[in-house]
């Protein structure tokens, strides 16, 4: 069964509240995946979301003055570093979050082009993924990009091909990044294997 097979099987189970979410997100042009994700429509304890359409909220997420989405898009960011990793075949050893909005995913050394694949990981999942939830999200951060630019050798043709990899690792284990984002966000601390 195909995953957007099993989303609409679970579309028709979803309340008429929860569906009402799940179509404001499609409204937008995402999948129904996609949609069933940024709703919170399969978290029964969560707050369902939709889309921004005040301002100020919007300004909120888009500005990052909300502690508690800062933190959940720190463990968002360090999710997909371990996911893309851990995906690659390549070990991680521990991922922690701060409450300033830091975070390190610490993995083993591994080839270049991998590195290149961890290291935009969070840059597509924040901007392509969760761009509705988190609009500034996909900007990336300082040391991601360095990472990048020495993986591809600032390469357009590398880069491009480190984050059409990162979208495929992605879009096929998104219940998985959000799984570890919450446990994450949660304990701040989660460490796999020792070094």
């Amino acid at each position: 069964m195909s995953s957007e097979q099993v989303a609409r099987e679970m579309y028709g189970q979803l309340s008429p509240r929860d569906r009402r979410a799940v179509d404001a997100w499609q409204d937008l042009g995402n999948d129904l995946v996609t949609a069933l994700l940024n709703s919170n429509a399969l978290r029964a304890e969560s707050p369902r979301r939709v889309p921004a359409d005040d301002l100020a909220d919007w300004a909120r997420r888009s500005l990052g003055t909300d502690p508690a989405l800062v933190r959940q898009e720190t463990a968002e960011h360090e999710a997909a570093h371990a996911v893309a990793a851990r995906a690659l075949g390549v070990r991680v050893f521990e991922v922690t979050i701060a409450e300033d909005g830091s975070g390190l995913t610490e993995h083993a050394k591994t080839t270049r082009e991998a590195n290149a694949v961890i290291a935009i990981a969070p840059q597509v999942w924040l901007g392509e993924f969760r761009a509705m939830v988190f609009p500034a999200g996909g900007r990336g951060c300082g040391d991601d990009t360095r990472k990048l630019a020495r993986s591809t050798g600032a390469d357009a043709y590398n880069v491009g091909q480190a984050r059409r990899r990162a979208r495929l690792i992605l879009g096929e284990r998104r219940g998985e990044v959000l799984a570890l984002a919450e446990q994450l966000a949660r304990v701040g601390h989660i460490q796999f294997e020792k070094g």
